[in-house]
């Protein structure tokens, strides 16, 4: 099994604040890197760049704006960064907003937010409106829907990021089971949530090595919870 290539989510800062941090994580391991943008335009613009100026060739960026450009502001920020290596991720709110943005750009596109279904995944492809998905786990209804979005991306012969809305040491533990058994041609990239946060739940999770990480090969989510930091449980079945 190769391991998983991880990317680090850059929270929206002034600009020489976002690329500090990206060349610090770079340190870690990292090579590929989501951008929080989604603000004004003009100092999106800049907040690309002076992250890309610190980025070697071979590292990828990405510029997720949240769906927080309007059409016409996404339109200025895409020509701003024309010379560019970056990729767009969901621009705008809607299906149709962001396939118009995606019509006057050459950059290579993700979507987030509004693939949450396979019907949803269906239509995107069929509009030919991504080069690559974001599937988040919990958004689908848990990892078995996820794992029919994943295989139907496969099919269709596209990219992937797997990883859900937030979470921890067990969150990860799920990430890494569904993107270990991701083709790695797929594989865009996953999140490693438990280097976000400070406390752990759960021993043997998933930890980062140089960017990369690799799922437990024990039983199940190969995890066992800390029932002393998670308390009593509120429920037992058998």
């Amino acid at each position: 099994m190769e391991d998983i290539p991880l990317y680090r989510a850059i929270s929206q800062e002034s600009p020489e604040q976002m690329a500090q941090k990206v060349k610090s994580y770079k340190s870690e391991g990292y090579q590929k890197f989501q951008l929080k943008v989604g603000g004004n335009p003009d100092e999106d613009i800049t907040r690309i760049k002076a992250v890309r100026r610190v980025l070697d060739p071979t590292d990828i960026l990405v510029a997720d704006a949240n769906t927080g450009w309007l059409p016409h502001q996404a339109q200025r920020v895409i020509r701003g960064v024309s010379d560019v290596d970056v990729y767009i991720e969901q621009p705008c709110l809607t299906l149709h907003e962001c396939l118009h943005v995606r019509q006057n750009s050459q950059h290579p596109f993700i979507l987030d937010e509004i693939i949450d279904s396979v019907h949803a995944l269906l239509e995107a492809n069929r509009q030919r409106a991504m080069d690559c998905i974001n599937i988040k786990i919990s958004k689908f209804g848990g990892l078995t829907y996820a794992k029919q979005a994943r295989d139907l991306a496969v099919s269709l012969g596209l990219s992937m990021i797997i990883e859900d809305s937030w979470g921890g040491d067990i969150v990860t533990a799920a990430i890494a089971h569904l993107a270990q058994s991701t083709p790695i041609a797929n594989l865009f990239a996953a999140t490693d949530f438990n280097s976000y946060v400070t406390l752990s739940i759960a021993k043997g999770a998933p930890s980062r090595v140089n960017g990369l990480m690799r799922a437990s090969p024990n039983p199940g989510l190969g995890i066992q919870p800390r029932y002393d930091v998670l308390g009593e449980p509120l429920q037992v079945f058998s």
